[in-house]
């Protein structure tokens, strides 16, 4: 997943099921990205690799703009609703799925688990040091489904 497919260019490494494999070529077609990795050298090896995850080493990520976060960042944050009357824990962000229209976050909480449509109305904030994601209350309520045991 990336906004850039063409970043794959300049990259040295991915990752796939925690083993390194080097890249030796890249190609870009429309939002595709095709790679040859080293090591990997005929269809069979190749298939092995199929619908696998493609991850990057932290260090080879991009720079994100101030109030943007990684996803991975925010699995395990406790996500915090605030409303004109003050801010309520509503629990931990359990996942983060991407279905293309909007990220869906799973969140644990007392009640059992909830999900929300990541979506701008909830003016998301997000504090890396205390490992805390800030919701928008009111619209929380608006668009979380709770999954009650």
């Amino acid at each position: 997943m990336t906004n850039d497919p063409s970043r794959f260019y300049v990259l040295k490494a991915v990752y796939i099921d925690s083993v390194a494999y080097k890249l030796s070529a890249v190609r870009v077609s429309g939002g595709d990205v095709y790679l040859k990795l080293s090591g990997i050298d005929d269809r069979n090896a190749a298939e092995m690799l199929r619908n696998k995850l493609v991850q990057i080493d932290r260090a080879a990520a991009v720079a994100l703009d101030d109030g943007e976060f990684f996803i991975d960042d925010v699995v395990g944050a406790t996500l915090i609703a605030k409303t004109a009357d003050g801010s309520q824990s509503i629990g931990t962000v359990k996942s983060v799925q991407s279905f293309g229209a909007a990220d869906v976050f799973t969140v644990k909480t007392e009640r059992g688990e909830m999900t929300f449509a990541f979506i701008k109305a909830l003016a998301v904030e997000y504090d890396e040091n205390e490992h805390v994601l800030t919701v928008d209350g009111d619209r929380l309520k608006e668009v979380a489904v709770y999954d009650e045991d």
